[in-house]
């Protein structure tokens, strides 16, 4: 075992505001069953744990964590433990718009679904993201040596995709392959229409269509992993006008749970105003997910307490 002193991002603060510190614990509490005990040290946040050895190496993925440090006596001495992520950070950070979802808060996301990931879905790894947007969740998942699709309904965002993808590739001298084309024939709406870029052997895919469509979208392809921030009524609205997306979803409920594979998870980042958290379970619920008692409800602002869901897909 190994006692550890891990440093709180401050990017944490940026993503979780006043309740970064509840939201570390919740992400930590994933990855062992020990306590984390929170130290302040000046202006510095700092949790202390023991840790397998063999798991050390975990915590440097964690979203909250700037710095693993080992514990001797009244000492920290800093760990050379490396994430290993696959592209440049710039891929992820680099681009901003408005309303992108945070970064800090997506790869949480990740690492949530991760963790709670049954043995037998950890074969192959893939994750979906059926409202991707411009691919952070996707980009993440190639960080961490993953394939991942996305479908997103807006055909405008696809050239932005493409020049950003390019931009940080010969930025970063990043090899890479990236093509385009259409999943079925072309057509006037472009709906099938997918970019993908490739590093290695991990790739994403977005493919313009219909969120309640990925079963057809995707061909009966399923996933380890089904990670997606929703939005939160301010900015977006519905297909039908709504800023509730609570019909929405029904209509992608049966979809998103078919893409999954037995053992694998879901987790989506909400407004607690709308949908309320019971209403948005029994979604899910009643197309044979099981939702698990995870929360780390934090305030974004006057109308967004944004929080997180998390469903598996009972294994066999």
């Amino acid at each position: 075992m190994k006692q550890l002193a891990l440093l709180i991002s401050p990017l944490a603060r940026g993503a979780f505001f006043a309740d970064y510190l509840a939201a570390c614990e919740v992400e930590l509490g994933v990855l062992s069953s020990e306590s984390a005990v929170h130290v302040p040290i000046g202006e510095l946040d700092f949790f202390h744990l023991d840790l397998a050895t063999e798991d050390v190496a975990k915590v440097a993925r964690l979203s909250c964590v700037q710095g693993v440090f080992e514990r001797r006596g009244d000492a920290l001495v800093p760990m050379a433990v490396s994430t290993h992520f696959q592209l440049h950070a710039d891929f992820v950070f680099g681009t901003k718009y408005r309303g992108k979802t945070n970064e800090v808060f997506t790869q949480f996301m990740l690492n949530l679904g991760l963790q709670h990931l049954e043995l037998d879905a950890r074969d192959k790894i893939k994750v979906l993201d059926p409202m991707c947007g411009r691919g952070t969740t996707l980009l993440w998942a190639m960080s961490y040596g993953l394939s991942a699709k996305g479908i997103e309904q807006h055909i405008k965002v696809f050239p932005e995709i493409h020049q950003s993808l390019k931009k940080w590739c010969k930025v970063h001298r990043q090899k890479h392959e990236l093509s385009s084309g259409f999943v079925g024939a072309s057509n006037k709406q472009n709906d099938g229409k997918f970019i993908r870029f490739k590093v290695g052997e991990t790739a994403l895919q977005i493919i313009k269509g219909d969120a309640a469509d990925a079963a057809q979208i995707l061909k009966g392809e399923r996933f380890s992993l089904l990670i997606s921030d929703l939005p939160y009524g301010i900015q977006h609205h519905t297909s039908d006008r709504t800023r509730n997306p609570l019909e929405t979803l029904k209509a992608c409920a049966e979809g998103w749970s078919a893409s999954l594979k037995p053992g694998g998870v879901m987790v989506l980042g909400f407004n607690q105003y709308q949908p309320k958290r019971d209403d948005l379970a029994a979604v899910f619920r009643d197309h044979g997910l099981v939702v698990l008692p995870v929360t780390a409800p934090h305030r974004m602002s006057e109308s967004i307490v944004r929080d997180v869901l998390v469903c598996k897909k009972p294994a066999g």
